[in-house]
């Protein structure tokens, strides 16, 4: 198994492996830090959207989305996600899946006062999913916010949570001619286990 994953620049700890192949998807990717995250109400309905990755925190995936947004709501009753990157350029796929739980005000709060202040603003009058009547609704309000704001800090609007995905389960896809593609499957059922690694069939 060594020889194999040298071959493919994967390594026995799959958050290394997604970080050397993260690497690569910037310098050639358009939108490398794009990924589907897949989540299913406590009935199993399922849904899935894409979002940016915002990087590792102590081992974890995190995402950032307004807290009464559909995705959100899932989260809240079922709290297991699936998140899966394709980077077309490379010839690469990677699937993580796991817990999801909320990230600590201070990581929010540090992330949220970090971004260009034109963000900081989209994201404080942020309804997303609501119906409204037009477009000029929320161009109204985000020039309102700029003009209440003008010259004090945003704050953090309450409706807003960053999120982080514990990973069990990270397969790593590397496709190949004929469709002979190689996958690699790092799993186990909790956080304190090592990592069982599989060579899965195309």
């Amino acid at each position: 198994m060594n020889q194999e994953l040298d071959k493919y620049s994967l390594q026995f700890c799959p958050l290394e492996s997604f970080n050397d192949w993260y690497k690569k998807a910037t310098e050639k990717e358009e939108s490398p830090s794009a990924f589907a995250l897949a989540t299913s109400t406590t009935m199993g309905i399922p849904s899935v959207r894409y979002l940016l990755f915002k990087g590792l925190i102590n081992s974890k995936f995190s995402f950032y989305t307004n807290k009464n947004s559909p995705k959100a709501k899932d989260l809240k009753e079922n709290p297991k996600g699936s998140m899966a990157f394709y980077w077309h350029k490379t010839e690469r796929q990677v699937r993580v899946s796991g817990i999801v739980e909320e990230m600590s005000p201070e990581l929010l709060h540090n992330y949220c006062q970090n971004r260009p202040r034109l963000s900081q603003a989209a994201t404080f009058i942020s309804r997303q999913s609501q119906s409204i009547e037009s477009k000029s609704t929320i161009l109204n309000d985000f020039d309102k916010c700029l003009l209440d704001f003008e010259g004090k800090k945003i704050p953090v609007p309450p409706q807003w949570g960053g999120y982080l995905v514990r990973p069990l389960e990270m397969e790593f896809f590397v496709y190949g001619e004929h469709r002979l593609n190689d996958r690699f499957l790092y799993k186990r059922n909790k956080e304190s286990e090592p990592w069982d690694i599989l060579r899965l069939a195309p």
